[in-house]
């Protein structure tokens, strides 16, 4: 009798809990989801003891200490990412780690998106193609994420574009006299910067680093703090890279992309002015256009067929 009074409560608080959810859910009011769910696993343990309980085992007995330990174990087994997602949810909470509407990025799960509702076992976030993704909350305790919300909000002092430009190695010279005359009338600089940085005998891939850094500075959407750096690295087989590191002010998703094509495509126009190019793998329209001759003649395959035959 009190096992199937406690069942009916069960299924009871179980209806009115997924009712309350349904409703909820497209309020998104997180903490009536939260407590819905909290009322649900308070009832089920309630259950489980009364069943216990009634079942009433005997601690001396090895047989019901055996039952008590292997039905402990399948319960464990089958609820055991509920049990790690409400442990999350309340370290997450508990230190302010995650918010509705926050833009986090999980690089594991490949999983960046907005984050429409959290509860006690799952988080579902909008894709940025406006889809749905859904997955356990003890993921964000468990593994590497990362929250872009202060970011967005401009509460930092930017958001980081990070690029590299593969140079090709064969491009690099000293600028001559002629070179320092084109490249004043193509840079769009300060007189002193043209003046002490852009004279002969320095080699173009020095100048071009220079330009490059000084015309950041002087762009209004890109911010000098914490750091602005343009850098090469280390040579490769490929060429010289040169990476600028940069933080954008702007930092929606929209605005950032269009700034940072921008600066990319400045960089890429500005290669031509010191003579650089960049690195590219050699393709079929290279091969065919190629400017190498090893013999003034065409090879004739049919006539060296003909003469092979004679001989045999």
């Amino acid at each position: 009798m009190i096992v199937s009074l406690a069942s009916l409560i069960l299924w009871c608080v179980w209806f009115v809990t997924k009712t309350l959810n349904e409703i909820f859910s497209l309020r998104k009011q997180e903490t009536h989801i939260t407590w819905s769910q909290i009322v649900l696993l308070a009832a089920f343990g309630f259950w489980i003891v009364v069943l216990v309980c009634c079942i009433n085992l005997k601690k001396d007995n090895p047989a019901d200490t055996a039952i008590v330990g292997v039905f402990g174990a399948v319960l464990g087994w089958i609820f055991q990412d509920t049990i790690k997602s409400v442990a999350a949810f309340f370290y997450l909470r508990a230190n302010g780690l995650l918010q509705i509407g926050d833009l986090i990025t999980v690089p594991s799960r490949n999983i960046e998106g907005f984050v429409r509702t959290i509860s006690l076992t799952t988080v579902t976030i909008e894709n940025w193609d406006t889809s749905t993704s859904a997955f356990p909350t003890y993921i964000l305790h468990a593994e590497h994420f990362k929250n872009s919300q202060r970011m967005i909000k401009g509460k930092t002092l930017g958001r980081l574009m990070q690029k590299t430009f593969i140079i090709d190695s064969g491009w690099i010279h000293p600028l001559t006299t002629n070179d320092v005359k084109r490249l004043h009338q193509h840079l769009d600089t300060d007189r002193i910067f043209k003046q002490q940085e852009v004279v002969s005998d320095k080699l173009n891939i020095e100048v071009f680093r220079l330009y490059i850094y000084h015309w950041l500075m002087n762009n209004p959407h890109v911010s000098q703090q914490p750091r602005l750096i343009v850098r090469w690295l280390e040579q490769t087989s490929e060429g010289l890279p040169l990476q600028l590191f940069v933080y954008l002010t702007d930092t929606m998703l929209d605005a950032f992309e269009w700034q940072q094509s921008q600066i990319m495509e400045h960089v890429v126009k500005a290669l031509g002015w010191f003579d650089l190019q960049l690195y590219q793998s050699p393709s079929g329209y290279d091969a065919s256009n190629s400017n190498i001759y090893l013999t003034q003649q065409t090879a004739d395959y049919h006539k060296k067929n003909e003469e092979n035959a004679k001989l045999k």
